[in-house]
């Protein structure tokens, strides 16, 4: 940067023709541009150099190159900086010729509204101000099993299709350069300041409403930054008056599938309401609560973090109250984000569901909780496990919220909970159980009779699990899969090879028609894995431990046989359901009473417990010591290592899995593990060294 500075200050003293060869130079050499456009434009006073400036920018507005398109929005940003609206009246007109001469792609009509697919397009207002009903779609061809549908996949499946035409051409190719285009158009209007309202005119703010539904994400990303800098420039009643149309347009732009789009248009969302006042915010604010309060959940950091800075720099402690107040519309938004084709918004659809029937207020919401549920019921029963897992645990938080209005659906939930136990996916099984013990504070003993023989059926599965063994049973082991079968395992090509590939967040093969062959949309999900034995049995593990906190005594009759599972280490993935139950059991503990725990059961996980922290397996050696200092400092450490004989309480003091006892400095040496012994003797040290005893 300094070099290319020195450089440029050094050819401002050439003649003006010499300058207009280095800007073509400059222009081959992109890094430098900038320094080029920053100080050639502020320190250079020859006359007749900001017109020559002008002129190359207009001839390589359009270049081949895009970092040079992108340099010359940044010199006409400090062109317009430095000159004011003569800029813009000069350079406005080509500019907008470029993007209207490349709006549409070569051999395509005009497609901006048509294509663009955001997940939710503002819907139109009915008779009264009454927002249409969320309905879901009907399957197009027939339900499965349906001729027609079969002959539309197969002469899918069989039609030719050429890379880069029609279908093939892929939704961000042959746009040439109405990005870069619309960035310059940006770049304008900031430098030029306020005194570019005039020359905003309603064909200019047309262009830019049709540019945020274009169907190149990269343009619609543009557009929506481009419409963040009209804002500044029309701030205030103009603003106010004209902004009814770019405020549905901006929902639409915070419905996008794409994050970047989203992050643009959450910029322009924020800045939009900024400049219209807070006197004006209601005549917006039906159409932008629901849009602005779901970002605040969705999964790209960026959007979720910038979006809830702007919850709260716009709404203050009143977003219960807003989001109150504009019922109708946000649960219609709610609604439509839940079948969006894009699976990380349904996800959040499921959260903001549950929050605002945990949050706002009941009278508001109470209309709304049966079409909400339904809505649930069906992300429950998506093919992605994500949102499966999301709208498990909303399921839950709602039927805690209204308990008497969840009634009805009930049957179908304690069938998707109890299905979802026995589920591929960890977390899935974890907030499926936490969701039933949710159940049981809202429905008592009713909930747990129901509970009870399901945990009765999967917590025995493991047992059923194939040994996996035969391949390797020439190896020697302390047990069926101890670490030399187990590496032999993870090493065999064979387990690594030609095996089907997965979508992300989703258990379908990733190339399969299978799902759409076998469902249209409203059958429950179907997974391309089977579900192995050992999973029900650690779902079953997380039901016990939630049942422990709520209904104690229902879960005491299961403990021996968790303790039982515990000792089992016949399969590949035993530890990694040991690793469940020694998570579990410090929760366990404390919900059945340390005395009956420490009379009843500890001597039962005792050998097990202590034979994992050598097993082999990371993970399940680092549970068990957490799970071995928890019990201790539960029960006391005097009287838990009295529980152990010589080797467990040689490993108590020397496993570097094990944490060291709360209270630290009144605990002897016997007492605090091989960490917590190598803290006290550092402690002792540094004391020796400061001149301490």
């Amino acid at each position: 940067m300094s070099l290319g500075s020195g450089l440029t200050l050094q050819l401002l003293h050439q003649p003006v023709v010499l300058h207009v060869a280095i800007m073509r130079a400059y222009a081959r050499v992109p890094v430098l541009l900038p320094v080029l456009c920053q100080v050639m434009v502020e320190q250079c006073d020859i006359a007749g150099f900001d017109d020559l400036m002008i002129d190359e920018c207009l001839r390589l507005l359009e270049d081949n190159e895009v970092r040079v398109r992108l340099a010359v929005g940044q010199l006409m940003r400090s062109l317009a900086a430095k000159l004011g609206v003569s800029v813009l009246q000069r350079c406005q007109e080509t500019v907008l010729a470029s993007i209207h001469n490349h709006f549409d792609r070569e051999g395509e009509g005009s497609r901006a509204d048509s294509t663009f697919s955001s997940g939710c397009i503002t819907p139109t207002l009915l008779p009264g101000n009454r927002f249409p009903a969320a309905t879901a779609a009907a399957p197009i061809g027939g339900g499965p099993g349906s001729p027609n549908l079969l002959a539309a996949l197969l002469q899918s499946s069989y039609q030719p299709l050429v890379p880069g035409v029609g279908q093939m051409r892929h939704g961000t190719e042959g746009w040439k350069c109405l990005e870069t285009s619309m960035k310059v158009l940006q770049q304008l209007m900031e430098g030029t300041g306020p005194a570019v309202a005039p020359h905003i005119t309603p064909d200019v703010q047309a262009l830019l409403y049709r540019a945020m539904h274009h169907p190149n994400r990269f343009v619609r990303e543009s557009a929506h930054f481009t419409a963040a800098s009209l804002c500044e420039a029309l701030a205030g009643p103009q603003l106010v008056d004209t902004g009814l149309e770019l405020a549905q347009r901006l929902a639409d732009g915070l419905s996008d599938n794409w994050s970047q789009v989203r992050y643009a248009a959450c910029v322009a969302t924020r800045t939009f309401l900024n400049c219209v006042g807070q006197e004006s915010l209601d005549k917006f604010l039906p159409t932008l609560t629901g849009p602005m309060c779901l970002q605040r959940y969705y999964v790209a950091e960026g959007v979720r973090l910038y979006a809830q800075e702007t919850w709260r720099q716009v709404m203050g402690n009143t977003g219960r109250t807003q989001v109150a107040k504009y019922i109708d519309q946000v649960v219609f938004y709610y609604i439509s984000q839940s079948k969006a084709n894009n699976h990380a918004v349904r996800e959040a659809a499921c959260a903001v569901i549950a929050e605002l029937m945990e949050k706002v207020d009941r009278q508001a919401v109470a209309p709304h909780v049966p079409d909400l549920l339904r809505v649930l019921l069906l992300c429950f029963k998506d093919s992605s496990w994500p949102v499966r897992d999301a709208a498990c645990t909303a399921c839950g938080r709602c039927v805690l919220a209204y308990p008497e209005e969840a009634r009805e659906m009930l049957d179908h939930l304690y069938a998707l909970w109890s299905d979802h136990l026995w589920d591929n996916i960890p977390t899935v099984r974890e907030n499926s159980a936490a969701a039933l013990a949710k159940a049981v504070v809202a429905y008592g003993e009713e909930a747990v009779q129901h509970i009870l023989p399901v945990v009765r059926n999967l917590l025995p599965q493991a047992y059923q699990q194939p040994a996996e063994s035969q391949k390797y049973s020439g190896l020697e082991n302390t047990t069926t899969f101890g670490v030399a079968a187990r590496k032999a395992r993870d090493n065999d090509p064979f387990v690594h090879t030609n095996q089907d590939m997965f979508s992300c967040g989703s258990l379908s093969a990733r190339f399969s028609t299978e799902r759409l062959v076998k469902s249209d949309g409203c059958n429950d999900y179907g997974f391309a894995r089977a579900k192995e034995p050992w999973e029900a049995s650690d779902g079953a593990v997380r039901m016990v431990r939630e049942l422990a906190v709520v209904a104690p005594a229902a879960a005491s009759e299961f403990i021996p046989q968790v303790a039982d599972l515990a000792r089992l280490a016949t399969f590949q993935h035993a530890y990694n359901m040991h690793e469940s139950i020694w998570r579990s059991l410090p929760a366990i503990a404390t919900s059945l009473g340390v005395k009956e725990f420490k009379q009843q059961y500890l001597e039962q996980f005792l050998p097990p417990l202590f034979a994992d922290l050598r097993c082999g397996h990371q993970l399940a050696e680092a549970e068990a010591g957490k799970c071995i200092s928890a019990l201790r400092d539960l029960i006391g450490p005097r009287i838990f290592a009295g529980r152990l004989d010589d080797a467990q309480r040689a490993a108590l003091e020397s496993d570097t899995n094990i944490m060291p006892p709360k209270g630290l400095g009144v605990q002897g040496p016997g007492q605090l593990g091989a960490a917590g012994l190598q803290h006290q003797n550092g402690l002792q040290q540094q004391g020796i060294q400061a001149g301490g005893t």
